[in-house]
C-alpha cells in the first residue's frame, strides 16, 4: 500500500470542484501508455474547464500549470501534456479536477468570504491536518523514513537496537590489497573480530575507498555494551571478507562513546543488517563458520538436508558443540542439519624459485618473502574443496608483492599415502594446476629459493668432555669450500631428468659427515664424491660417535630444516644460494 499526502490547496480544490458538480480527483496513471502520445482521455466528457491537476514531479508533490504543463484538447475530452520535460514522474498518478459542460452548478457563490467557501475551507483545513498525521504514521512504518522512537520500533523487528552511549567504539583501518584496482565500498554493518572471536565490532557508516587510496578509516562500535574497550591492533579479522581488502586493524585502543547512535547511523546499520546477518540462507551458514574461525563445505544437494563438513583437525568438542548450536539457529526452518566430523586439511608443500629486484635492501627482501608466504597460505586456506589450485593464480598473487619480479613453482607435493615413503607429486604444469580437488587444503612447508637472499646454514657439533676437541678452523674451511661448490650448482641450468644432477643437489646427512674433519676422521671432498657417488661409502651417525652433528638450514622465508640423523636430506633448489652463518662447537651438558 502506498500513501500520498494531499496538502490544503489540493483538498480545497477537490471539495470545491465536487461542491459545484464537477469531477474531483480523477486518477490517471503516467505515462498513459508505453509508446503512445502523452494524453489522458477524461472519463466524463464533454469538459468545460480543467480546474487543476496535481501529481508528482522529481519525487515531490506539484500543482501543474495550465498552458505551460498541460492543456485541454479541442475535443473537450483529452488532457494533453505540452512536453515530456514538464510531465509527471513515470509510474506516478495524476489527479485531475474538472467541470463538465452539461452540468449546471447548484451553488455559484464560492467567492472568498462566502458562507459555502468559509465552511469548505474549514473542512479542507481539518482534512489536510489528517493527511499530515496519516503521512507521519505511514512514514513511521519504514526504515528509510521513520525517526526517533518510531525507528527504534521498526528496526526492533530485525532484532537491531539503537546503540546507547558508553558503548565501546574505535576507528578501524581498512588496507587495500596490493595490486587491487578500482574503488572499494565498505558497507555500514561490516563486522570485525579479534583472533579469539571474543569481541565483535561493526562499522557505523558506509565509506568508499577511491582508486588511488590504499587505506581508509571508519568508526565501529562493539556489539556487546558490557565489554571492556579493546586494546590497539586487536580487531584484525573480517567476519565476511571484502574483495580488495587485504587487512584490517584498530590502530588505537577503543573508548566508550558518549552519545547515542543517531537515526542516520541506526537506519544505515539496519538496512545493511540482512546483508551480513541473514537467516536461512547459505550465506548465513557460511558466516557462522567464519565467525567461529572455521572453514567448511556446505552441501545442499539432498532435499531437506544441509550437510556441513568443517575443516580442521584440532577442533575441540566444545567448539563443535558451539558451532552446531549456532548452525541450527541459522538453518532454514524444516531443514535438517547434518554436521559431519571435522575433516583435516591436506598439507601442501611447495618449492618456489623467486626472482626479486636487484639492489633491494635485505629487510625489504625478507618482508617480500614473508608476504609471499602469507598470501599463498591464505590462498590455500580459501581454496574450495572441489577445485584444483591454479598455478597462474598463485603466480599472480606472488607477482603482486613488491620487489618480486618473477616466480616459478618448482615442486608441489603432499604427504605420502598408502604406505609409500615418497611424497605425492601434485604439480601438473601442462594443465596449469596443482591437483588437489576433493579435499580441503592448507599450506605445509614453503621453500623459497632467491639468489638475492641466501639460505643461512648453522652447524652445531656436541661432544663429551673426555674426547678431543674438533678444530673449528678446519671445519669452517671444509664447510665453506663445500658451500661454494653447492652454490655453483644453483647457478647452472638444472635438468630434473638428469639423475646425477639430481643426486648432486640432494645434500644429505651422510654427505655432511663425509666432508667434516673430526678428530680421528679426515674430511672428504664433496665435489669429488658427487662425481663418483657411492652411498655405501658415506659415514653414518654411529661412525662419527661420540661426536653429534646437527646442521640447521634456514631459508629467508622462515622455513628451517634440520639435518641431524641418518636419512635426513635437503634438496637444493635452482638459483638457491647458501651462506655459512655460524659454527658452534660445544661440550655436551649433563
Amino acid at each position: 500500500m502506498s500513501f500520498r499526502r494531499r496538502n490544503y490547496p489540493e483538498v480545497l480544490d477537490n471539495l470545491l470542484t465536487n461542491l459545484v458538480g464537477g469531477v474531483a480527483a480523477e486518477a490517471h496513471p503516467f505515462p498513459p501508455s508505453d509508446d503512445g502520445p502523452l494524453e489522458h482521455p477524461l472519463e466524463q466528457p464533454p469538459v468545460r474547464e480543467i480546474v487543476s491537476v496535481y501529481g508528482i514531479k522529481n519525487g515531490e508533490q506539484r500543482l501543474f500549470r495550465a498552458g505551460n504543463d498541460y492543456q485541454l484538447g479541442s475535443d473537450k475530452q483529452t488532457l494533453s501534456w505540452v512536453s515530456d520535460t514538464n510531465a509527471p514522474d513515470d509510474g506516478s498518478l495524476v489527479y485531475v479536477n474538472y467541470l463538465r459542460e452539461d452540468v449546471v452548478p447548484t451553488l455559484t457563490d464560492l467567492q472568498v468570504g462566502s458562507v459555502a467557501r468559509t465552511m469548505t475551507e474549514s473542512i479542507a483545513l481539518e482534512m489536510a491536518r489528517l493527511y499530515a498525521q496519516l503521512e507521519a504514521v505511514y512514514k513511521a512504518g519504514f526504515v528509510d523514513s521513520a525517526t526517533g522512537s518510531s525507528l527504534d520500533k521498526v528496526v526492533a523487528l530485525l532484532d537491531v537496537h539503537r546503540f546507547k552511549g558508553s558503548r565501546p567504539s574505535t576507528k578501524i583501518r581498512f588496507t587495500r590489497t596490493e595490486g587491487a584496482a578500482g574503488t572499494i565500498t565498505i558497507q555500514a554493518g561490516a563486522r570485525v573480530l579479534d583472533e579469539q572471536v571474543r569481541f565483535e565490532y561493526e562499522t557505523t557508516e558506509t565509506v568508499t575507498m577511491s582508486e588511488n587510496q590504499n587505506t581508509i578509516m571508519v568508526t565501529a562500535r562493539d556489539l556487546e555494551a558490557a565489554n571492556e574497550p579493546v586494546a590497539a591492533d586487536t580487531l584484525t579479522i573480517l567476519a565476511v571478507p571484502i574483495a580488495g581488502i587485504a587487512s584490517v586493524t584498530n590502530p588505537a585502543p577503543a573508548s566508550r562513546a558518549a552519545a547515542d547512535e543517531t537515526d542516520v547511523e541506526l537506519r544505515t546499520r539496519a538496512k545493511n543488517f540482512l546483508h551480513g546477518s541473514e537467516r536461512a540462507t547459505k550465506g548465513a551458514l557460511e558466516q557462522v563458520l567464519t565467525e567461529n574461525g572455521v572453514t567448511g563445505d556446505i552441501d545442499e544437494s539432498t532435499p531437506g538436508i544441509i550437510s556441513i563438513t568443517p575443516h580442521g583437525a584440532d577442533l575441540t568438542p566444545e567448539q563443535i558443540l558451539k558451532l552446531e548450536t549456532e548452525l541450527n539457529a541459522t538453518r532454514p526452518a524444516g531443514i535438517q542439519l547434518d554436521l559431519k566430523a571435522p575433516l583435516a586439511p591436506l598439507m601442501v608443500d611447495l618449492g618456489l624459485r623467486l626472482t626479486t629486484a636487484a639492489k633491494t635492501l635485505e629487510p625489504d627482501l625478507r618482508a617480500a618473502h614473508q608476504q609471499v608466504r602469507e598470501t599463498i597460505r591464505d590462498y590455500f586456506d580459501k581454496l574450495e574443496t572441489d577445485a584444483d589450485a591454479s598455478i597462474n593464480r598463485i603466480v599472480g598473487l606472488a607477482l603482486a608483492v613488491p620487489h618480486v619480479e618473477d616466480i616459478k613453482i618448482e615442486t608441489a607435493t603432499t604427504p605420502a599415502a598408502g604406505g609409500s615413503a615418497t611424497p605425492t607429486d601434485r604439480l601438473d604444469t601442462v594443465g596449469g594446476v596443482i591437483t588437489l580437488a576433493g579435499q580441503p587444503t592448507a599450506l605445509g612447508q614453503l621453500g623459497i629459493a632467491d639468489s638475492n637472499l641466501p639460505t643461512e646454514i648453522d652447524l652445531v657439533i656436541n661432544f663429551p668432555s673426555d674426547v678431543d676437541v674438533p678444530l673449528q678452523s678446519d671445519i669452517e674451511t671444509a664447510l665453506s669450500q663445500s658451500i661454494a661448490y653447492l652454490n655453483t650448482l644453483g647457478e647452472t641450468a638444472f635438468d630434473p631428468a638428469d639423475g646425477l644432477e639430481t643426486q648432486k643437489r640432494e645434500f644429505g646427512y651422510g654427505k655432511l659427515l663425509h666432508l667434516l674433519p673430526l678428530p680421528g676422521h679426515a674430511g672428504g671432498d664433496l665435489q669429488g664424491y658427487d662425481n663418483t657417488p657411492d652411498p655405501t661409502t658415506l659415514p653414518t651417525a654411529a661412525d662419527r660417535s661420540p661426536y653429534t652433528v646437527s646442521l640447521f638450514i634456514s631459508q629467508a622465508s622462515g622455513l628451517t630444516q634440520v639435518l641431524a640423523a641418518d636419512g635426513d636430506s635437503y634438496a637444493l633448489a635452482a638459483s638457491e644460494r647458501l651462506l655459512l652463518n655460524g659454527i658452534t662447537i660445544a661440550v655436551e651438558q649433563g
